[in-house]
C-alpha cells in the first residue's frame, strides 16, 4: 500500500469541513444537540434526595430525642410532615404514600443512649427503590454520626489506637449530579463522534458521490481519515463547549489540569 498523500487528505478534509457546516440542521446537531441534551440529563439522572417527607414517632420527648430528629431535618435531606404518638399513625402514613421514611424513637432512648445501648426504629417505604436505597442511607450515617458525637461528648471513645475516617475529596458531598454530568459528557461525546461518522458515509451514498469517492485516487486508509479527522475537530468543539455549561451551570469542579 501507497502511504497516505498529505495533498490528497487535505483536499477531502476541506471537502468534508464544508460538506458538514454548510447545512443548517447539521449546525444545529453538532453544537446545539449536545448542550441541549447535557442540560435535560444534567436535570434528569438525578439519585439525590431533598425534603423527604418523614414521618415521626417519639415516645421518649427528650433533649436527646429532639436532638436526633433536628440532627435530620438540620440536613435539608428529610422534612417531618407529620408526628404521632402511636406506632400505628406511622405504618399507616407509610402505607398511604404520606411519608417515605418514619421514625420511631421508643420510650427511655435518653437513658439507654447514657448506657450506650439505645435504639431508633428507622422504616423507609420500597416502593421507589432507589429512593428508598438513598434514604436508608443518609439516616443511617446521621444515626451514626450522632452516635458517635454523643460518645464524644460522655468520653466513652477511646482516645488512642486507630481512628478509621472516610473522605471523599472530590465530591465532599456525594452529590449525585457531581459524579452523574461527567459521565454524560462523555456518552455524548461517543454518541456524537459514532452519529456524525455514519451520517458522512450514509451523506456520500444519498447525494450518489459515494462511487464517485470508490473510482478516485483516494486510499481506503485516506477515505477513513478524511471522514474521521473532521469528526475529531468537531469533537474537540463539542466537548470544550459541553464542559464549559458542566463547570458554569452545573457548578462541577475541575481539578487537576485542563
Amino acid at each position: 500500500m501507497t502511504r497516505p498523500s498529505p495533498h490528497r487528505l487535505r483536499e477531502l478534509l476541506k471537502k468534508e469541513l464544508r460538506q458538514m457546516l454548510r447545512d443548517p440542521r447539521m449546525k444545529a446537531v453538532i453544537f446545539a444537540a449536545p448542550i441541549f441534551q447535557l442540560m435535560i440529563f444534567g436535570y434528569a439522572v438525578n439519585t439525590d434526595i431533598r425534603d423527604t417527607a418523614t414521618y415521626v414517632v417519639d415516645l421518649d420527648k427528650s433533649p436527646a430525642s429532639r436532638e436526633l430528629l433536628d440532627a435530620f431535618t438540620a440536613t435539608g435531606y428529610f422534612e417531618v410532615v407529620g408526628r404521632s404518638e402511636r406506632s400505628a399513625d406511622l405504618v399507616h402514613a407509610l402505607d398511604n404514600g404520606g411519608a417515605v421514611v418514619g421514625i420511631e424513637i421508643p420510650a427511655g432512648f435518653e437513658a439507654d443512649l447514657t448506657r450506650g445501648a439505645a435504639t431508633v426504629q428507622i422504616l423507609v417505604d420500597g416502593t421507589n427503590s432507589n429512593t428508598g436505597t438513598v434514604a436508608q442511607g443518609y439516616a443511617t450515617q446521621i444515626v451514626q454520626r450522632y452516635a458517635r458525637i454523643r460518645m464524644q461528648r460522655s468520653g466513652a471513645l477511646p482516645t488512642g489506637g486507630v481512628d478509621l475516617r472516610t473522605r471523599a475529596w472530590y465530591n465532599p458531598e456525594l452529590e449525585s449530579r457531581v459524579y452523574n454530568v461527567p459521565g454524560v459528557v462523555g456518552v455524548l461525546i461517543m454518541l456524537m463522534g459514532l452519529l456524525l461518522t455514519s451520517l458522512a458515509v450514509v451523506r456520500e451514498r444519498e447525494l450518489g458521490t459515494l462511487d464517485q469517492l470508490m473510482v478516485s485516487p483516494l486510499s481506503g486508509t485516506e477515505l477513513i481519515l478524511g471522514k474521521t479527522i473532521p469528526v475529531m475537530i468537531v469533537g474537540l468543539i463539542q466537548i470544550t463547549l459541553i464542559s464549559c455549561v458542566a463547570v458554569l451551570w452545573f457548578q462541577i469542579p475541575l481539578r487537576g489540569s485542563v
